[in-house]
């Protein structure tokens, strides 16, 4: 069983990344899963997240409370959900955003996923940066991650899209600092 919880502002695409890497994990990776998201009722302000829950077994649990992978893209996110990020077993941060991460005992990836959007043309694929960065350290699979993608997004946004995950899978597996 895998659990992850992608977490950020309203506005910052928690709910696409959700979406993207659920449809992923069940349709490409043949997972049962179930995906819960929450957004604030504002329009670009507040927390916005999406939880999944993957597994090869049926699935009996919908909580994420300790997640396996807590992927965070701003820093008040993080600062409200300190104490869940002490439970997970890995945290991923843009440190574009994110540049506070003391007093957090869990192996912690950080990955300016917002610079390397931004170098791509948009700051907005900052959560496909994050998504290629979860592929490269952990069992969610990059390709199938890119199929989804592919099927999924308009045609005008897929190769920006293809180009975030790559970049964020890249980044990890190169060590950069």
């Amino acid at each position: 069983m895998i659990k992850i919880r992608i977490g950020g502002w309203a506005g910052q695409g928690t709910v696409l990344a959700g979406r993207i890497l659920a449809t992923s994990l069940a349709l490409e990776q043949g997972m049962n899963v179930v995906q819960k998201r929450s957004y604030s009722a504002a329009v670009r302000s507040g927390i916005s997240y999406s939880d999944i829950i993957a597994d090869e077994q049926p699935l009996d649990e919908l909580v994420v409370d300790s997640p396996d992978h807590l992927i965070v893209l701003y820093q008040k996110t993080l600062d409200e959900w300190k104490d869940i990020a002490c439970r997970s077993g890995r945290l991923i941060v843009d440190t574009t955003r994110v540049a506070d991460t003391s007093g957090i005992d869990c192996e912690i990836v950080k990955i300016p996923a917002g610079t390397i959007a931004q170098e791509l043309g948009t700051s907005k694929a900052a959560n496909m940066v994050l998504l290629g960065a979860l592929a490269a350290s952990s069992e969610v699979d990059l390709d199938s991650l890119k199929k989804t993608v592919s099927k999924n997004l308009p045609e005008r946004y897929r190769e920006l899209n293809l180009e975030a995950l790559q970049k964020g899978y890249e980044y990890v597996v190169e060590g950069k600092p």
